[in-house]
């Protein structure tokens, strides 16, 4: 009974754990720097217009003519201008987008307002922009265009709008995404580091067979050329090529990082990320393959906790023995890989398992203890919860 308790107690971490970052892995996984895109500061906002600075009277205070609300234009009672509290500088005859939120009963001036500065073409790019009500795919087809455009405020809104997608409505349209110039975004120093791991995925979901290979080698080429130990967006380099070359893919980064000792540890981590990646949205490797990958990691502490980790979430359980026997080696006596140990072995339903857990318990009942109380205490944490 105690046992089957604390199998639940488990579990019911390991959904809670999950679910914490379910956001993160059902957008892009290998985006970063991850903001809000102006449509959804739109679609959260009471009022949205365009508006020109008049005068900054103060330093926190501006004098605003409105030209167009957008939405809720009967907050703003017909008025022309504004005189509110905005969170950025702006001189006069600056064109800003400006976003007020508050309680339905609050004047204009009670509401509080965030201000993004736009010229002529950023904003007839933010006004001809498709609502949140429109379907993610047809949302994106408007989007792809502006890529990499020439103004830094459209590109960087449509990355995000890629970015917040989930990866199923961005494969639905991989056939309009530019790959060819994502291939040069992905070389170009002048990129944004933190686009890269979109572009290096996406050429992994999309083009024809002869182009499938192309960016194959490319990414291949990527991977193998010698860098330090920080790869920006590398992580979804690696999980475009797994997406383009299978278990052949696979192999080559096992043998370069997850097996590999010597591998730099920003270079291991990328490549978990991609193999994690590829065990939720890929299909030709087969989930032994990639359980038997992350299984290399055992060797590395520095890596064991999160490696046990995965192979619990992925119910394999063929690991019994190694991942128990690493319980008592020095190496990995930290409180977070123990509690990983114990927490892998509660879960699993083999006989193996318990007995295993047995002998800790003999063994070390004061850890093996603290271990089950603080699974169980998180266990009780919902992902809603502060």
């Amino acid at each position: 009974m105690a046992q089957t308790l604390a199998r639940a107690l488990f579990a019911a971490c390991t959904v809670a754990l999950l679910a914490c970052g379910a956001h993160r892995s059902q957008a892009c996984p290998f985006c970063t720097a991850i903001g809000p895109t102006l449509g959804q500061l739109r679609g959260q906002a009471s009022v949205t217009a365009l508006a020109e600075v008049e005068a900054q009277p103060t330093a926190d205070r501006s004098t605003l003519r409105l030209h167009r609300v957008l939405t809720g234009a009967g907050r703003l009672e017909g008025k022309k201008t504004l005189d509110v509290a905005l969170d950025v500088a702006a001189k006069p005859g600056r064109l800003l987008l400006i976003f007020g939120s508050g309680p339905e009963s609050a004047a204009a001036g009670e509401l509080a307002w965030h201000a993004v500065v736009v010229n002529e073409t950023s904003y007839a790019y933010f006004a001809r922009s498709p609502s949140l009500k429109t379907a993610a795919s047809q949302r994106l087809r408007y989007f792809a265009p502006f890529l990499e455009h020439a103004d830094a405020l459209i590109a960087q809104d449509a990355y995000l709008e890629f970015g917040h997608a989930p990866f199923d409505e961005v494969a639905r349209v991989a056939e309009i995404l530019p790959l060819a110039r994502m291939r040069g975004w992905l070389t170009d120093p002048k990129i944004p580091p933190d686009r890269k791991g979109f572009y290096g995925l996406a050429l992994g979901i999309g083009g024809d067979a002869p182009l499938r290979r192309a960016n194959a080698e490319f990414l291949q080429g990527l991977i193998l050329a010698p860098e330090d130990d920080f790869r920006a967006g590398f992580d979804g380099i690696l999980g475009g090529y797994l997406l383009l070359s299978g278990a052949k893919g696979l192999d080559l980064i096992e043998a370069r990082y997850l097996a590999n000792p010597r591998a730099a540890d920003g270079d291991v981590r990328h490549a978990l990320t991609a193999v994690r990646f590829y065990h939720e949205y890929g299909s030709d490797i087969s989930a032994a393959r990639l359980q038997s990958a992350v299984g290399g990691l055992l060797n590395r502490p520095e890596f064991a906790e999160a490696a046990i980790t995965d192979l619990a979430r992925w119910k394999d359980w063929s690991s019994v023995q190694a991942i128990s026997g690493l319980y008592m080696q020095h190496a990995y006596v930290q409180p977070a890989i123990r509690r990983a140990i114990v927490g892998y072995l509660l879960a699993c339903p083999v006989p193996a398992a318990a007995a295993a857990l047995a002998r800790l318990r003999e063994t070390d009942p004061q850890g093996v203890a603290a271990a089950e109380q603080t699974l169980s205490r998180t266990a009780t944490v919902r992902p809603s919860d502060p």
